[in-house]
């Protein structure tokens, strides 16, 4: 009975020694999906900002009521912008990333952090 118990004992310790050393596949599990809401996330902006371009040369050469139309979607535009943004640093991205992702300017991305008081400097994240 003693060598029975001391038997179960090595082996639960030699199981978990090994659990350090095997890949954890719901870390990269959870990398890859990460990875893919950033993907659909950063193709949807994308997409976005090609409608409103091509609402723009659309409604280019309109009368002015479509100007104030016009006017009013870039004013939704901007409201996406700032929600894709807030949205990609409550997520844990950097101001750097995010200016990447949705190509808008250094400062534009912390003017619009900072209106949202969701952080103090945003230089010291780089």
């Amino acid at each position: 009975m003693l060598i029975a118990s001391i038997i179960l004992i090595v082996i639960a310790v030699a199981v978990i020694v090994i659990s350090f050393f095997v890949n954890d596949k719901f870390s990269d599990l959870e990398k890859e999906m990460e990875q893919l809401s950033f993907d659909v996330v950063q193709d949807k902006y994308k997409l976005e900002r090609k409608m409103k371009v091509l609402e723009e040369e659309l409604l280019g050469g309109s009368t002015p009521i479509h100007k104030s139309n016009t006017r009013k979607v870039s004013n939704h535009q901007n409201v996406s912008e700032e929600d894709v943004a807030i949205s990609l640093y409550q997520k844990g991205y950097t101001a750097t990333q995010i200016s990447q992702f949705t190509s808008t300017s250094m400062d534009k991305v912390e003017q619009i952090l900072q209106s949202a008081n969701l952080k103090g400097n945003v230089a010291n994240e780089n």
